[in-house]
């Protein structure tokens, strides 16, 4: 379990180790003023459960993307 602090500066918090095991087959990028939202669907190839995991991505980060993509 790994703690981190909030954003805003308030009380610490637990984040549980999670890891998803399969493959995305489909994902969207939605922008907006707070930076980016990425929802991602992945698939277990043993069971073929589907999951659906949103990570929301602050300015800082977006640029950070935007950068790596335009040097491939």
């Amino acid at each position: 379990m790994t703690v981190l602090d909030e954003p805003e500066g308030g009380r610490p918090f637990d984040v549980p180790d999670v890891q998803t095991y399969g493959y995305v087959y489909r994902m969207s990028v939605q922008t907006d003023a707070r930076g980016a939202v990425l929802v991602a669907y992945t698939c277990d190839s043993e069971t073929g459960a589907v999951t659906r995991s949103s990570l929301r991505i602050d300015p800082a980060g977006a640029a950070y993307i935007r950068r790596r993509l335009a040097g491939l």
